[in-house]
This record gives structure tokens, sequence and C-alpha cells, in this order.
């Protein structure tokens, strides 16, 4: 999945990562261990594990696209609009943090932070066009089987959706702004993952091959994504969220695998 494990962990910026991470999931089991479910520490945390999407994101823009062209390529645009995503869930993040450590105040919904969250659905979504284009994706739809998959997919992806969010959705046609949210998170998201599993689904040696395995890890990262954001409107939806808990270790972790993923794309090997 990954180039070569060896020469991606000798990248100085994977190091970083790594280590962020593993303190932060030392971080996370002390919050654990010593029933902490609010206060500075639980909010420090909250603050501090963006740190890993800022470094990923910063790192994609700047070094990993220019291997591909920058945006004078369809890769080297993928790649900087899923580093875009990862800067627009530090955004999220931040202004979530500005209210519950700066205004001490229980943060709204929807707020500022959203216009962070919610931006990585477009983001993602285009990243995963340009990946579907460098992977061949158009010479899969013109079989039979690939047009069928382009039809099942998606289909399946959004049942997927009714199923785990949008059955329990109540209209509340007096805020429409928070309904939009409570449809669009989950229902739009998916249409990245759709994307990226149609791209390796329909994929063809392009490239000599190397895409499909980095495409698969794209693919991983944006499912563990979805699967936290679900985690975090559940908990929410019962009542049992709150900041430094398993929902912010997921997150962690999220970004964690999408910068991982993305510095993967640099290496053309």
């Amino acid at each position: 999945m990954f180039a070569n494990l060896k020469q991606l962990l000798q990248n100085n910026v994977v190091r970083v990562i790594i280590a962020i991470y593993t303190m932060l999931v030392f971080f996370w089991i002390w919050i654990l261990t010593n029933n902490l479910i609010e206060g500075d520490y639980n909010n420090l945390y909250g603050a501090l594990y963006p740190l890993i999407s800022l470094i990923g994101g910063l790192y994609g823009i700047f070094w990993i696209s220019k291997r591909w062209g920058k945006h004078r390529s369809v890769m080297g645009r993928g790649i900087i609009f899923l580093s875009l995503g990862l800067l627009a869930e530090v955004f999220g993040q931040w202004a979530w943090s500005y209210y519950t450590m700066v205004k001490s105040v229980e943060i709204p919904y929807p707020s500022i932070a959203d216009l962070g969250y919610f931006a990585i659905i477009p983001l993602y979504s285009y990243a995963m066009y340009n990946f579907s284009k460098v992977a061949g994706i158009k010479i899969g739809l013109k079989s039979f089987f690939g047009k069928i998959q382009a039809i099942v997919v998606p289909l399946l992806m959004v049942g997927i959706a009714y199923f785990l969010f949008f059955k329990n959705i109540v209209f509340d046609f007096a805020d429409p702004l928070k309904t939009f949210l409570d449809f669009g998170y989950p229902g739009f998201e998916i249409i990245a993952v759709s994307i990226a599993i149609l791209t390796y689904s329909l994929s063809k040696d392009v490239l000599g091959g190397i895409m499909k395995p980095k495409i698969l890890f794209i693919i991983f990262a944006l499912i563990f994504q979805y699967i936290t954001d679900y985690t975090f409107l559940y908990q929410v939806g019962i009542g049992t969220y709150y900041n430094g808990g398993l929902v912010d270790l997921l997150y962690s972790t999220s970004f964690t695998i999408m910068a991982l993923g993305i510095i993967n794309l640099g290496y053309q090997d």
C-alpha cells in the first residue's frame, strides 16, 4: 500500500507526524485513566491534534504537489485539494477550540467551525475527481461492468448513509441551516468516498499501476474519516461526546492516516 515503507519512514516530516501522534495517544490514555471528561486537559487535546493536519496539509501543498507539477498537473491538483482538506480541518477544530478555551462557552451549532468542517467535502471530492482522471477511470467506464459500478456504488453508499444517518434526522424548518448541515455532512461526504471507490475499482494500469495502492490508502483514509464523523454524530445524538474522548482520538488517527497518505503520493516509484 505504501510505495516503500522504509523510504517513507526516512522522511523527517513523517517522523514528526508519527512522534506527535504517539504523544497524543499517550496523552489520551492519561486523560482516560484519570476519568477526565471536561476541563483544560480535554480542551488542550482538542487543540493539539490539528497540528498533524497542519503539518500534513502544508507539506502536501508546498512539497508533495511540487513533485507532480503542482496545479499544472491533474495529479498535482489532486494533492493540493487533499491538502487543503486537511487545512480546512485545522480551521474547524481550532475554531472549536477558540470557543472552548478562549470564550469558555459551549460551541453553538452551526458555528464558524462548520465552515472548516463542511469545506472538506468539496475539497476532498474535487481531489478524488482529479485522481480518477489520473487513474484512467474514463477507460473503465466504457465497459458495461464499469457503467453498472458507476450506478451501484453511489446508490449503495447513499443507502448506507440513509441507514446510519438520514432516517434519524428530523426536519427543522425553523432552522434551515442546521437542517442542511444535518443532511449535508453525511450526504455530501459520501460523494468523495464513492468517487474514491470507483477510482480504485475502475482504474487501469496507468503510470505502471503504481497509483492503485496509493489511491487505496486514500480510500482507507476517507472511509476512516466517515466512520469517525458517524461516531461523532452518534455520540452527540445520545449525549456521550466530550472533548478529549474517543472521537477526538479517532480524529487524531484519521488526520494522521490522511497526512501519511498524501506524503505517500509523493513517491513515484
